[in-house]
């Protein structure tokens, strides 16, 4: 019926796949009754758990079924009564669209548009043997996180911040899932971005006109431009933010790897007005989804008061990595060998893209804001784009008001590859297959 590999992977993994490929080739139909477990051990000369653990597989993938008392029967093959999924995408011109390409990394090839680093530069900062030791000796696939978040990882957050002078007891820091925002009816009226950071005359109009609550803001390295608000500019803005008794909640999931010095909005003003949010899922791993607040002492309660009655806790085993990571002292150095091959790319994709018809404004970290003024129609640029394997992050996806049609944003560390130049150029690329959109149920 099958045959094993002793130098192939795992007995028990050959055994669910050898029978499932007959069972999908149609050779074992619907019905059919498979060897008991005593009488497969024999022909395969395996212990009957192995045989065992290979049928609970096939169980697991819903291809067989056990029947109490007479034995193990194939359900049959799953077929797919649709048009080929595999050339079904989500539709990258709105942002939940775009963020279902984002996040799917079998998707496009050159993922110029993504948020991320690349997986090859992750793999040494969170190996294996870190996530085993952890796991193994703190229980942390079974206990539970306090609602505040481990207070280990709290205090070396407090250290963490402290390394660019921002004073936090762990008291005031709040772990949550990653640093994202959910959208909460909210009326945003949007502050546009200079240089130097917010302009402050439409920023103080802003406020006269709509007496907001709070301005959220990206001091360092802002996404989608890459550029930093000076210390000017922040001193004057928290003058503004004082004098009109608003908050300030600064977003700094990009500051790990800011120049060293540069300055954040937290910092000057101590935690008074501002909720400093960061994050080590762009940085560290997608996959761990840990982010923190540090926030004024007399915010504490209510915001962790919300944080329960929204998510309950956060998971502890992610925590207790990202705690060792940090403790091992390497976060830090896997955030300086990032800093040194971005800007590496930063000049090779700078070059690729001037060559290309793009232009910019000057920028760090790991975004490129880039105009392209061929590209009236974004929507159909974006869609020829993903045809073709590459994923682009139109401008205006970054804009309240839908503006800059005519902006794409760059990741420096996916935009070094020929085929993106060529693309913009107008080169005639074949598309992979005939693709049908998806638009997600909203």
């Amino acid at each position: 019926m099958i045959k094993l590999d002793p130098n192939g992977p795992p007995l028990t993994a050959q055994i669910a796949d050898g029978l499932a490929a007959l069972i999908q080739n149609g050779q074992l139909g619907a019905g059919s009754p498979l060897p008991s477990v005593r009488q497969m051990a024999t022909r395969l000369t395996v212990s009957t758990f192995t045989v065992m653990a290979g049928y609970d597989r096939l169980i697991a993938r819903n291809l067989i079924q056990a029947r109490a008392g007479v034995g193990y029967f194939v359900i049959g093959a799953t077929k797919l009564h649709v048009t080929d999924l595999g050339a079904a995408l989500a539709d990258p011109v709105d942002a939940v669209g775009f963020a279902l390409q984002a996040l799917d990394s079998s998707g496009a090839d050159v993922r110029s548009g993504s948020g991320f680093l690349p997986e090859s530069w992750l793999g040494d900062v969170v190996p294996g043997t870190l996530v085993a030791r952890v796991a193994k000796a703190r229980n942390a696939l079974l206990a539970s996180s306090p609602a505040q978040g481990h207070l280990g990882l709290r205090r070396q957050l407090s250290d963490y911040v402290a390394g660019f002078g921002l004073a936090a007891n762990p008291a005031q820091i709040i772990l949550f899932y990653s640093a994202q925002a959910r959208a909460m009816d909210l009326n945003l009226v949007p502050v546009p971005r200079l240089a130097d950071g917010p302009d402050l005359a439409a920023f103080e109009e802003a406020v006269k006109s709509f007496k907001p609550k709070a301005f959220v803001t990206q001091t360092l390295l802002h996404n989608p431009t890459g550029s930093s608000t000076s210390a000017a500019h922040c001193h004057r803005l928290l003058s503004l933010v004082e004098s009109h008794g608003l908050a300030v909640i600064e977003d700094d999931v990009y500051g790990s790897i800011a120049p060293k010095g540069a300055t954040r909005l937290a910092q000057l003003d101590g935690l008074r007005h501002t909720y400093y949010v960061s994050s080590f899922s762009k940085l560290l791993s997608p996959a761990l989804r840990v982010g923190f607040m540090a926030v004024p002492r007399e915010a504490v309660d209510r915001i962790v008061g919300q944080k329960i009655l929204s998510v309950l806790g956060t998971p502890s085993l992610s925590e207790a990595i990202v705690e060792a990571v940090l403790e091992s002292g390497r976060y830090l150095r896997h955030t300086l060998k990032v800093s040194g091959k971005l800007a590496q790319h930063r000049q090779r994709a700078q070059v690729l893209l001037t060559e290309a018809g793009v232009t910019f404004e000057p920028a760090d970290g790991l975004f490129l804001w880039g105009r392209f003024e061929p590209m009236q129609d974004s929507d159909s640029w974006v869609r020829r784009a993903l045809e073709a394997g590459i994923l682009l992050a139109k401008g205006s996806l970054f804009s309240p008001t839908g503006r800059y049609t005519d902006y794409l944003r760059f990741n420096v560390a996916h935009s070094c590859d020929a085929r993106l130049g060529q693309f913009l150029r107008g080169a005639a690329l074949q598309p992979r297959a005939e693709v049908r959109y998806l638009r997600p149920r909203s």
